[in-house]
């Protein structure tokens, strides 16, 4: 009789208590953060917490719509002024609820194990506002494997992304607009009342032939799926009804109030960063309980408060890492950002997320949580720190401009021209051409569509 021994060995992923919430923090706005350790001081006795006043008075507020200026200025505007009252400058507005706090109700109501929840809850923070993913899987398992769950192997990535792809709104977690409708689609196909005939053909046609659809390519599409030509017309309907953003619907447009992280000052003719005051969260031990716990001693002290102790440090230390962290990131994108506080939107010079992640030695993901959702307030306005990282637009000289900045040339070219004899795309090509700027017509006109300035037939008067 053969006796054989079979060993099974198997990975899981494991975050500890106190990188979970690092991460978490790392990624709440003021607003998120001071009702989490509102929460923290309530079920934690060890922990001393006071509200923010800006942010409690502010919130009862009236809506108030408040727009960022984001033109260029000139320098005799810069304000040297160290004790202004910044807080006259934050905008207020009412808190809508946004796609991470969205898809973290969906996560925590999932059936599966606090380890897999909290890899989907990384993923999710790695969206864009459109829903997208825009980093590559592997970056990220690259990420989360150095420095988070080192046992995290790459189907636990792909199980993670595919879970996400499941959540509500249909298509977010896609990482092209091929694959947002096709997730769509395959959510509508559950329903057995739909056409399903219709939908098949449909997923076939954003899967294979998309491209074809944007050049009305009609003929084509029939030719490789075999339909006619009413049946694919008749899909292509259908595709049009889906959401090309599934996180749309929670941009924040100016539908929140918000509360500047840093400042942004002029000393010595030198654009620095310093903290918002008024942004700091009031948190701490509570003194009398850490004097008992200090002269009984750590053998006497009860286990269950001990737990607590524990946790109301790592709470602590998390916030203080959480501030220092956006004060360095803050301070190597103004940084690289000069001339645009001194010249407006123009000044823009082209940053990637890879070039502050490797100049601070963080992950990008860190880097992608520190900018969102994180403000700096200067004499320009209140600016997301995800608003200074931008393409870069080959220019004659060999060099680059960011597509921010031609996005203001463009601008300033449109509220110049004659409104009796508007300019085209084309013209406004060769404009930028001669200033050493290469830039297809069809290029201009997407940033011309970003800037909501219609086209020129409209714009004639």
């Amino acid at each position: 009789m053969a006796i054989s021994l079979n060993t099974r060995v198997s990975q899981t992923v494991s975050l500890t208590p106190q990188l979970q919430q690092s991460i978490k923090l790392l990624q709440l706005s003021n607003s998120e953060l001071e009702q989490e350790l509102a929460k923290a001081a309530e079920e934690n006795p060890l922990l001393e917490f006071e509200p923010n006043p800006e942010i409690e008075s502010n919130h009862s507020q009236s809506n108030e719509r408040v727009e960022v200026a984001q033109q260029s200025w000139g320098g005799s505007q810069i304000s040297q002024d160290d004790d202004e009252d910044w807080g006259e400058r934050y905008e207020r507005v009412a808190h809508k609820q946004t796609l991470l706090e969205y898809l973290d109700e969906q996560i925590h109501l999932l059936n599966i194990n606090p380890e897999e929840q909290s890899l989907i809850a990384y993923m999710a923070g790695c969206l864009d506002d459109r829903g997208y993913l825009p980093e590559d899987l592997k970056a990220i398992h690259t990420d989360i494997a150095s420095q988070l769950a080192e046992n995290t192997s790459f189907k636990h990535i792909e199980k993670a992304l595919a879970k996400l792809q499941t959540l509500d709104p249909p298509g977010i977690g896609a990482r092209d607009l091929a694959e947002c409708l096709s997730l769509q689609i395959d959510r509508i196909l559950e329903n057995v009342k739909v056409d399903i005939a219709a939908w098949e053909l449909a997923k076939e046609i954003v899967t294979s032939h998309l491209s074809k659809v944007g050049s009305k390519d009609w003929q084509k599409i029939k030719q490789a799926s075999g339909k006619s030509e009413a049946e694919v017309l008749k899909a292509v309907e259908l595709i049009r009804t889906l959401q090309h953003n599934p996180g749309s619907q929670f941009e924040r447009e100016n539908d929140q109030w918000i509360l500047p992280d840093v400042v942004v000052k002029i000393k010595q003719n030198r654009w620095i960063v310093e903290s918002n005051p008024n942004a700091k969260p009031r948190l701490t031990l509570n003194n009398e309980y850490a004097r008992i716990l200090k002269e009984n001693g750590q053998k006497k002290i009860d286990g269950a408060l001990k737990q607590k102790m524990l946790e109301a440090s790592w709470l602590v230390k998390n916030i203080a890492q959480r501030e220092e962290t956006i004060q360095r990131v803050a301070q190597a994108i103004v940084e690289r950002q000069q001339q645009f506080f001194s010249m407006g939107a123009i000044g823009m010079k082209p940053l990637v997320l890879r070039e502050i992640a490797e100049e601070l030695e963080m992950h990008e993901s860190t880097i992608s949580r520190v900018t969102t959702q994180k403000y700096l307030a200067c004499p320009l306005g209140i600016f997301e720190f995800k608003y200074f990282f931008s393409s870069q637009v080959s220019t004659e000289k060999g060099g680059g401009i960011s597509s921010t900045a031609i996005q203001a040339l463009i601008k300033k070219i449109v509220e110049e021209e004659s409104a009796k004899k508007p300019i085209s795309d084309t013209q406004i090509a060769q404009l930028l051409s001669e200033q050493g700027y290469i830039i297809a017509r069809r290029t201009v006109a997407k940033y011309r569509d970003v800037l909501r300035i219609p086209p020129v037939h409209l714009r004639k008067q």
